[in-house]
């Protein structure tokens, strides 16, 4: 399965974002918005999906993308991607498309 090159996370309760450029990932958050955080992964994809394994220094990353419709629970837009993001030891879930091909405001 191909996923995007480039691909848009985001995830409620609490606010975060992670750009996905290649292998490179940038994690914001309301707090961080003006130096979000840079991290280093590794891609992988199986039957599951997509996944970006890595980080820098002390901070564990694991981003999990699969193919499955996806709501953030505060719009009607419906997402191609659902997300799991483990992060400094802490997992929250999401919602992912491709910024070439945002999903339609509802």
């Amino acid at each position: 399965m191909d996923f995007p090159a480039t691909l848009q996370a985001i995830g409620t309760e609490p606010f975060w974002s992670v750009e996905v450029a290649g292998d490179v990932l940038l994690y914001t958050t309301p707090e961080t918005m003006d130096a979000p955080r840079r991290l280093q992964a590794t891609r992988s994809s199986d039957a599951e999906g997509l996944h970006l394994v890595g980080g820098n220094g002390d901070a564990g990353l694991r981003l999990d993308v699969r193919r499955e419709a996806c709501s953030d629970g505060m719009s009607d837009r419906e997402y191609p991607f659902s997300v799991s993001l483990l992060l400094d030891g802490k997992t929250t879930r999401g919602c992912a498309f491709d910024p070439a091909s945002p999903p339609p405001p509802q």
